[in-house]
């Protein structure tokens, strides 16, 4: 991973513009600055961006609002790296929201055209773990081999061996055999699971297949029992064709009955037919006879018929002459409407004209009167807003005036608050030294003093008891003088602090103070130009409401002149139908018409009564024609009786021949009865027999099913017995698969096998940083007490003054062996195919050095400069500035900090 460009916002020290700090041309960076002025804050950002911790809130699950700005509610970072060969983007974000803290990731490529593909996922935590597949490396792994943080640059060493070793894990890439022996793992269980499952499921076949043997016998009784079937069915067909052979003489007899009581039914229906028919003739016959005797004269019946016609004939004229008039005098009376509709229309058309005209005018005026009301509303508004306008510019006058009187103390106030705050840091810095330096002594005076057998700390020699009253004196002394230091240093930090909060308050007051006089400032100006706007609107409102008036008084007075019109179209004119020719013509034609009505007497009701009674004779004449013809009749009518008393006799004759044929018949009925019985039984005797049948074919069918599925699952139970038998070798593969990839197997040899890679690099740059005074062993197996050895990750010195554990080193020859320790662990890294890292971070750490050390720290850095494609140091020693070809100067100022890049020649 190399960090190509990083975008900063609202990120600790940093302010509300986003800073963007170019470190693509630079191999060899020094970070350099005054304390607490954010050169930290950068490499923190490049770790928030790329796993969301950073150095100051590592571990908290709520990381984010402490790296927040003050006074700020969001913050960006946005890093560009390389990582190999391919240029990825980090994008993350934090903001204080009303409820729940927003909180956003963006991941991507960067292409040759600067376009970013993306490869975010749904969810914050699944784009963090894609990224940091991508980089095949953890933060804990980070910080404990490439960046050596400041004030812990001893991560590594001063963890468990157990802690170690994991981390050296995770650092050569180890965690893939760890996934492979999990998944492994999985697969142990996974088989063991099916071959329990199939164990099981054989075990039932097995109980299965044993009812073989019981099946096969129930299936021979069954087959016997269906031989027994077919004999008893052939018995029963040849029953049943007897009963057949009867039931066709019964049909053949039965079938002679229903012909003779068909034939005695239809003589009966003829006998009746027969009887209605004379009576009916002999009803018709008397009916005539009786009209006849009361029939009318029909000659006179007709003379009044004649008078009738020709008394209709005249109403009828008289009528059609009345009609005709009628008819002419709708039509001269539509004609006289005609003409007066059209005088109307023509009347009412000006009229209408006049009144639109009149409509028109009103609706100007409404318009104009409506307009100038606005421009009323207008001119009030507008004279209340210049006022609350001129009572604004007074109050922020006010404002200001206040505003600039406090703004005056910024300038001093700011540097007296930064130099009391470096005093703070430097007095924050001396007491965690003396604090330090305390701790270092303790552990002196208990080693030296507390012993039964007490030896050097320094060169393991033995101590007189002289030797160890003088030391336990000078501890004692030593130590109440740096308590002493101590106790000064903290009450003078708890009164500079209580200070600097209190100067903070008000330089805060006095940042805020700037900011709202130049706000006020703005808004005077805003109120001046919004000031003269409203003069221009009312000075156009007044001209506008001079043409309005005189537009309004010309409305008013052409509304008066077309009202007086109006009323004048709108009287009644009388003379307008008198002077119409037409109009007087048609009227003299309609009166005469009126005349000749009255002069015609037509009596419509005499006309009705006549109509009627010629109906009435016209039916008489008719009954008299008809009985004239039923006359004829009489004779016919009196022959056909003779006739039907005749056929009447026949019919009784034939019916009582029919009735003694039926007697020889009375017998089938019981015979039907007994054949119905015998026919009952023979198909209750099929009927049981069908259904044994069925019942027997159906257990033959099943216990035949039940051997092919028993010879099927004897088939499944040897397919069973293989499939068990390949689970079992492949969780024997599995297992061995898991042990070869397990912490004791290849995992194992691959650190023993990099462990002296680590040795060989970390003494090659300790010999340069001590003159070739130390060397260190890295131990992974420790023997136990009881025999055998445990897995561990043990460090040990060896020095001048012979072996020794890591811990009993001071603070300067410790930060050479962490230096040398995290140097060759980032090389080691940086060879690794599985995390190519080529940046190395160190973060201060130099302050135990002396001048020797620093110049031995510069050369080893310049020879490792080729195994790393960047470097990063932060520092503000001025012997260990001097030697950078390039300065990345962080400045703080009122509006955050800000980077500077110097390169020098």
């Amino acid at each position: 991973m190399i960090p190509l460009k990083l975008q900063l916002k609202n990120f600790i020290s940093y302010g509300s513009d986003i800073q963007t700090i170019d470190l693509s041309t630079y191999p060899l960076i020094c970070l350099s600055g005054k304390n607490g002025h954010g050169k930290s804050a950068l490499l923190d950002a490049i770790t928030w961006a790329l796993w969301g911790q950073a150095r100051k809130v590592s571990g908290n699950a709520k990381a984010d609002q402490g790296l927040l700005r003050l006074g700020q509610t969001q913050m960006m970072v946005c890093l560009d790296f390389e990582f190999n060969m391919q240029i990825y983007r980090v994008r993350r974000e934090f903001a204080l929201t009303y409820g729940k803290p927003y909180a956003a990731l963006d991941f991507g490529i960067v292409n040759d055209q600067e376009q970013f593909i993306p490869l975010t996922d749904k969810t914050i935590s699944l784009t963090q773990s894609k990224i940091e597949q991508t980089l095949n490396l953890s933060f804990d792994s980070f910080s404990n081999s490439a960046f050596l943080r400041q004030g812990q640059a001893n991560e590594f060493s001063k963890k468990s061996p157990k802690d170690r070793k994991e981390i050296l894990a995770t650092i050569l890439g180890l965690n893939h055999y760890e996934n492979i022996r999990k998944l492994a793992m999985e697969k142990i269980r996974q088989a063991t699971t099916e071959k329990t499952s199939r164990v099981a499921l054989q075990t039932n076949m097995e109980q299965e297949l044993q009812k073989s043997g019981s099946i096969a016998a129930q299936l021979g009784d069954v087959k016997n029992k269906l031989e027994e079937s077919i004999t008893q069915e052939a018995s029963i067909a040849i029953q049943k064709k007897e009963l057949d052979l009867a039931h066709q003489n019964f049909a053949q007899e039965t079938q002679q009955q229903q012909m003779l009581v068909f034939q005695h039914e239809q003589l009966s229906k003829q006998e009746y037919e027969h009887q209605h028919s004379l009576r009916s003739i002999v009803a018709e016959w008397r009916s005539v006879h009786k009209n006849m005797l009361t029939l009318p004269d029909t000659k006179k019946i007709e003379e009044e018929k004649k008078l009738l016609i020709d008394d209709i004939k005249e109403h009828q004229t008289k009528l059609q002459h009345h009609l005709e008039l009628k008819e002419l005098y709708l039509k001269h009376k539509e004609q006289l409407q005609n003409i007066t509709h059209a005088i109307n229309e023509q009347k009412n058309s000006v009229i209408n004209h006049q009144k639109i005209a009149v409509e028109r005018l009103r609706m100007e005026l409404q318009s104009t009167e409506n307009t100038t009301n606005e421009l009323n509303k207008k001119q009030h508004t507008i004279a209340t807003e210049k006022k609350q306008i001129e009572e604004t510019n007074n109050a922020v006058l006010a404002q200001i005036k206040n505003l600039t009187a406090i703004t005056t103390k910024n300038g001093p106030l700011e540097k007296q608050f930064e130099k009391r705050k470096e005093h703070y840091q430097k007095f924050v810095e001396q007491g965690r030294w003396l604090t330090s330096e305390l701790e270092s002594l303790e552990q002196k005076k208990q080693l030296a003093i507390t012993d039964e057998d007490p030896s050097c700390p320094l060169c393991e020699q033995n101590l007189s008891a002289a030797r160890k009253r003088f030391l336990k004196n000078k501890f004692a002394q030593d130590e109440q003088t740096i308590r002493h230091k101590l106790t000064r240093i903290t009450k003078v930090v708890k009164s500079l602090k209580a200070v600097l909060i209190e100067q903070h308050k008000e330089y805060e007051a006095s940042k805020k103070a700037v900011e709202q006089l130049a706000l006020h400032t703005a808004k005077i100006e805003e109120l001046q130009t919004t000031s003269k706007k409203i003069d221009a609107a009312a000075q156009e409102i007044i001209q506008q409401h001079t043409k309005l008036a005189e537009l309004t008084k010309t409305l008013k007075n052409n509304i008066v002149e077309q009202e007086k019109k109006l009323e004048s179209l709108i009287k009644p004119d009388e003379t307008l139908l008198a002077s119409h020719e037409e109009y007087q013509k048609v009227k003299t034609a309609l009166t005469g018409i009126e005349d000749q009505g009255k002069k015609i007497k037509y009596d419509g009701q005499k006309h009705a009564q006549a109509t009627q009674q010629l109906q009435v004779i016209e039916q008489q004449l008719m009954q008299c024609t008809i009985m004239l013809e039923q006359m004829t009749l009489q004779s016919h009518r009196q022959k056909n009786s003779e006739e039907l008393c005749i056929i009447l006799k026949q019919c009784k004759n034939n019916k009582k021949d029919l009735e003694q044929k039926l007697k020889a018949f009375m017998h089938l009925t019981a015979l039907a009865q007994k054949i119905s019985e015998q026919k009952n039984h023979l198909e209750t005797q099929a009927k049981e027999h069908v259904n044994r049948k069925e019942i027997l074919l159906q257990e033959k069918a099943s216990l035949e099913t039940q051997i092919t599925a028993l010879q099927k699952l004897e088939a499944e139970h040897k397919e069973q017995q293989k499939l068990i038998d390949a689970l079992n070798e492949a969780a024997f593969d599995y297992h061995a698969i898991a042990a070869a990839t397990g912490k004791d197997g290849i995992q194992a040899l691959l650190i023993e096998d990099a462990i002296p890679e680590i040795e060989q690099e970390a003494n090659y740059l300790l010999s340069r940083l001590t003159n070739n005074q130390s060397h260190i062993f890295i131990e992974s197996l420790r023997d136990l007490k009881k025999g055998g050895t445990k897995e561990t990750l043990d460090i040990k010195i060896s020095d001048a003054s012979g072996i020794r554990a890591y811990e009993l080193f001071s603070g300067g020859e410790a930060f050479r062996i962490d230096f040398a320790l995290r140097i060759a662990i980032s090389k080691l890294l940086a060879r690794r195919a599985g995390t190519s890292l080529q940046t190395l971070i160190i973060d201060e750490g130099f302050g135990s050095q002396d001048e020797e050390g620093l110049g031995l720290i510069m050369d080893a850095l310049y020879k490792i400069q080729e195994d790393f494609a960047k470097i990063i140091i932060v520092s503000h020693l001025p012997s260990m500035k001097d030697q950078f070809p390039v300065h990345f100067v962080v400045e703080k100022g009122p509006q955050g900090s800000m980077v500077t890049v110097i390169e020098q020649g």
